[in-house]
């Protein structure tokens, strides 16, 4: 399994969490995040390859071996690990962020064409496939089935051990985050 770190210039850097992981060996790809919609592209990207991975965003921390463990054992195509944002749940949430989630090539393979499908969804105040947009619009084509993918809609597994965002302002002003 990839574990895919993307980051940007002005990110509050998890790196303590990542050289954790790689010192109990794995390796990491940090990926810096050019402009407001290579988040988008980035996923895209992964997706057309195919490959599972781990995606862990930089403000994102306490992702442990273990943690990393569960996801690699777990049989589920579409995982998460819950965490608060500005103290309100994520894993229960329409989107559900992120931060700390696995696609399996199993998913990918059944949806050959679902990232591209949520980067061209419209978001209210941004262009098509914002950073900051992307957990909800995957959500969406994800849930839906049909159209979409080969006949059913794929569910979020979310029983995986919570990690910790960090805390602070949000990270951009006048984000209103609907689709």
């Amino acid at each position: 399994m990839r574990i895919i770190a993307p980051y940007t210039e002005r990110s509050v850097d998890n790196g303590l969490c990542l050289v954790r992981l790689e010192v109990a060996g794995y390796k990491i790809e940090r990926v810096r995040m050019e402009d407001d919609l290579a988040y988008g592209r980035l996923l895209a990207d992964l997706w057309a390859e195919g490959e599972t991975f781990l995606n862990i965003e930089h403000d994102i921390f306490g992702v442990t071996p273990e943690i990393v463990a569960e996801f690699e054992t777990c049989p589920e195509e579409w995982c998460s690990s819950p965490y608060s944002y500005f103290d309100k749940p994520v894993g229960g949430t329409p989107g559900g962020g992120l931060g700390c989630t696995k696609f399996g090539a199993q998913l990918m393979a059944r949806w050959p064409n679902a990232m591209e499908i949520a980067n061209t969804l419209p978001c209210v105040g941004h262009p098509d496939g914002h950073w900051c947009t992307r957990d909800l619009a995957i959500y969406r084509v994800l849930r839906r089935g049909g159209l979409y993918s080969s006949a059913w809609p794929a569910e979020r597994h979310q029983t995986h051990t919570e990690v910790k965002h960090r805390s602070g302002g949000a990270s951009h002003v006048g984000c209103c985050n609907k689709l």
